[in-house]
């Protein structure tokens, strides 16, 4: 077979009918490698030739791609790149073509992040997937682009964010398969935040006791005004059914809070919420109490709302106070009485939009410590400008906040979702 028919061969394997990337001169290897017993010297003439070099322009190429792969070297060592990522770099550069090579060059480190991720991003997508082989030493897809992209653009490593510029820093996250969604870090760590100690103490000191207490209802039924009755069995069912049964205890304990349990917490409280302060449920059970030291331990007495005023009044007077102390209170965390108060002052049930004020904090707390953040679809090297508000709260998982799109699909019809700010 001659060379021109090894040639027709070979554009018609092309997707486009003709060379456009250096993949295209790599297939004409293939096809000759395939159908003549060329050696390799007699193949790579071809290919020189069919990209229309001659020996002397081959010469003067290689003399230009030299001195670009030294420039773009010397610049990835100067921002304290690790060495093998650098090689990782250079060995892509050079398999790129020539058309590629000239857009890499006009476009090396000459963006601000908006005209990067606009388009400036192009010329760098063939290194997305760049990383360290078997550890991505602490940096992830993406980043690599960035930074051969972004004029003054500096690795963060493990002590600042992903990005770093002369005004601030940028964090670079890529969402996962599962959804459109990301892990915080430690930005995210659960312990940190007052709504996570929130959470836990109102299943410690209202949800837990419920095992105890027995019968709710048929303790408290006697103290409230008969036609509340059924109010009252609707709290409990709300305990129940938004609460108690939506998550495995082992999993609340581990901080492995998904989005079936959040959403149900602030449904809840808003259910409560209307149960104590739009109904006519009698939530006048009092749960006043007088706590004196007895012989080295504490005890606690019932006294009326009419005690408490008078002590109020005698305090810090000459006059004493006539109390009538009441029966003890035997046990301060299960009774009933104070159990059914501690709901009604719940902050999150006095005001269900405290749970979504505690979730923004989260949020925010992540935001406000960056310049921004650049996401990336999974595996997807167009990079997006993520705004704090497109963002929201929706688990926690591995003991930290999770990230969420409030446009993505999975978080639609979640109001505890798309009500965060």
């Amino acid at each position: 077979m001659n060379i021109n028919s090894l040639i027709t061969e070979w554009t018609y394997r092309l997707p486009k009918g003709y060379p456009d990337s250096e993949s295209d001169y790599q297939e004409l290897d293939r096809v000759l490698t395939e159908m003549t017993d060329l050696s390799e010297t007699e193949r790579m003439a071809i290919i020189r030739k069919a990209k229309g070099l001659s020996e002397q322009d081959e010469d003067e190429s290689q003399d230009i791609l030299d001195t670009n792969e030294e420039l773009i070297r010397t610049t990835l060592n100067n921002i304290k790149l690790p060495t093998d990522i650098v090689t990782q770099v250079i060995s892509i550069y050079s398999r790129l073509s020539n058309a590629e090579q000239l857009e890499f060059n006009k476009n090396f480190r000459k963006h601000d992040i908006n005209s990067f991720v606009a388009k400036g991003w192009e010329a760098f997508k063939e290194f997305f997937f760049v990383n360290v082989v078997g550890s991505r030493g602490g940096m992830g897809n993406g980043e690599i682009s960035i930074l051969l992209g972004v004029k003054d653009s500096m690795p963060g490593g493990t002590a600042q964010h992903d990005i770093v510029l002369k005004d601030g820093e940028w964090e670079v996250k890529e969402f996962g398969k599962s959804g459109q969604k990301f892990d915080p870090a430690s930005e995210g760590l659960a312990s940190k935040f007052e709504l996570t100690t929130k959470i836990q103490d109102f299943y410690k000191n209202i949800v837990n006791p419920i095992k105890d207490i027995g019968d709710p209802f048929q303790l408290l039924k006697h103290l409230v005004d008969p036609e509340s009755a059924d109010d009252l069995k609707k709290l409990i069912m709300i305990l129940e059914t938004r609460f108690e049964s939506v998550i495995d205890p082992v999993m609340f304990a581990k901080l492995e809070w998904k989005k079936t349990a959040m959403h149900s917490w602030y449904e809840g409280f808003k259910e409560l919420n209307t149960i104590f302060y739009k109904t006519n449920l009698d939530t006048n059970v009092k749960d006043t109490r007088l706590t004196v030291n007895a012989g080295g331990s504490q005890k606690s007495y019932w006294i009326s709302d009419e005690d408490v005023e008078e002590i109020e009044l005698s305090a810090g007077r000459d006059t004493a106070a006539d109390v009538n102390v009441g029966d003890e209170v035997d046990n301060i965390n299960s009774n009933v009485v104070i159990w059914f108060k501690r709901i009604e002052r719940n902050e999150f049930v006095r005001n269900p939009q405290q749970f979504l004020f505690e979730l923004n904090k989260v949020k925010n707390n992540f935001f406000n410590s960056i310049l921004g953040l650049i996401w990336y679809n999974h595996q997807n090297p167009k990079p997006h400008i993520g705004l704090p508000n497109e963002f929201a709260i929706d688990t926690i998982s591995q003991g930290k906040y999770r990230f969420t799109l409030k446009s993505a699909s999975a978080s639609q019809g979640y109001e505890y979702i798309q009500g965060q700010e």
